[in-house]
């Protein structure tokens, strides 16, 4: 009676929940034993049992039947005050889909108890971002799930139990974090696919994806999924594995038309560039210098605001530029409206792809209405990286059609002869 009493225990008193519980007993005339009387009481209070794919965030607890899926050994981990904690994680399913859930501290333990194939009646909170549900109480039940134990993974249905097979649509730079305990380590962000849609890969071991690119077509073994408010979402550790496989994963992803994006969802974008506002630095909260670029993205319905983060601001795009933009996340913009945030977890794919090619460039930094370029007096390409104007420098990296994408810049001592030479060309020899 206690396990039920916690779903309504900020509606009414133990004292009456006991006492409609004994009335509904009283009432069946012995048909309803305890448990199922509570159950009852508990639906009359206006809480009952969900489905899992009805589990959506709010201030209310939720409970549920689920089948044992997974079972995760307890781990040990640190607090930020420096205590020792311990979780342990479950992987419960039904009819409808998949839940992960966390067991913290004492709880953990439980799992030793716990099999692949039992059900288990759930109280729990889901997590604010989602994709979990934090373990207030659980018992084993004898309600009957329909859900195999081995179940197909994609990016629209994350959590799961078997492998998956996607392509890999863009791989993000490793970066370093630190960990709650103070220690530091390195993770990589991709965007992959497949014919449900797309999701977020995070592997906490950049060596997972050393061996892997942009196109190829991976199974991927071993990782957590979870649906989260930015999307579907993938997690891998080193326990986890990212191998080739033969074949070709054909991605279908709903292209979002730019007048319908809604802030709060997670979008794919397809278009033309219609405005480029020059790249700037920032300082991150880690005191990394980054970069951020605000552009205009229309298709046949309108425009819509795009904001580019990190690497994705320093492309270089161009007016006319046709790109795809996958797995990113619309929001509402600082000086209203709704605007599409591409950065760590999203991808933009298409500008300067063909006639790609390494050059060396040396010239004078000039600003323009798309930003920095760099001028030698007969060529000019764009430069889309935060540098000083009027710099001669030389520039090493990959020219994608109008801009050149820095590897590395250095200066260069200015010739008077080759300076008087330059000025001649640019005024057509006029004094």
């Amino acid at each position: 009676m206690n396990f039920h009493y916690a779903l309504v225990d900020d509606l009414i008193s133990r004292e009456e929940f006991e006492k409609r519980v004994n009335e509904r007993m009283q009432a069946s005339g012995g048909l309803l034993d305890e448990n199922a009387a509570a159950l009852l009481v508990v639906t009359d209070c206006g809480r009952h049992h969900l489905q899992i794919t009805g589990i959506v965030p709010g201030p209310s607890i939720v409970s549920f039947f689920g089948k044992v899926l997974s079972a995760a050994e307890p781990e040990e981990f640190t607090r930020r005050d420096g205590d020792t904690g311990v979780r342990a994680t479950l992987l419960l399913g039904d009819a409808s889909g998949r839940i992960e859930v966390t067991l913290w501290d004492e709880k953990a333990g439980a799992v030793a108890e716990i099999e692949p194939g039992e059900v288990l009646e759930v109280i729990g909170r889901l997590a604010p971002r989602g994709g979990s549900v934090t373990a207030l109480a659980l018992r084993k039940s004898t309600v009957l799930i329909d859900c195999p134990v081995e179940t197909e993974r994609t990016c629209a249905s994350p959590v799961g139990t078997g492998d998956l097979v996607v392509r890999i649509l863009g791989i993000g730079e490793p970066r370093e974090f630190t960990r709650r305990d103070g220690t530091g380590g390195t993770m990589t962000t991709a965007v992959i696919g497949d014919r449900t849609g797309t999701a977020r890969l995070v592997c906490w071991d950049p060596a997972i994806l050393a061996t892997s690119a942009a196109g190829d077509t991976v199974r991927i073994s071993g990782a957590r999924g979870a649906v989260k408010v930015g999307g579907p979402e993938f997690s891998l550790d080193d326990r986890g594995s990212v191998t080739p496989t033969d074949g070709e994963v054909e991605v279908e992803v709903r292209v979002t038309p730019a007048t319908e994006v809604t802030a709060g969802e997670c979008v794919s974008l397809a278009g033309q560039v219609a405005a480029v506002h020059p790249p700037r630095s920032f300082q991150t909260r880690t005191g990394e210098r980054s970069y951020v670029q605000n552009i205009d993205l229309a298709d046949e319905s309108g425009t819509v605001h795009l904001v580019l983060w990190g690497d994705q601001a320093l492309l270089g795009l161009a007016p006319g530029d046709v790109v795809r933009v996958y797995h990113a996340r619309a929001k509402e913009g600082r000086d209203g409206g709704t605007e599409v945030s591409v950065g760590r977890g999203s991808v933009l794919l298409g500008a300067g792809e063909e006639n790609e090619e390494e050059i060396v460039f040396q010239g004078t930094t000039v600003p323009s209405a798309l930003g920095m370029t760099i001028d030698n007096g007969v060529e000019a390409y764009l430069l889309p990286i935060d540098i000083l104007p009027g710099q001669e420098v030389t520039v090493t990296g990959t020219r994608r059609g109008p801009r050149i994408v820095p590897a590395a810049i250095e200066p260069v001592d200015i010739d008077r002869h080759a300076l008087e030479q330059r000025l001649e060309d640019l005024t057509g020899g006029t004094p």
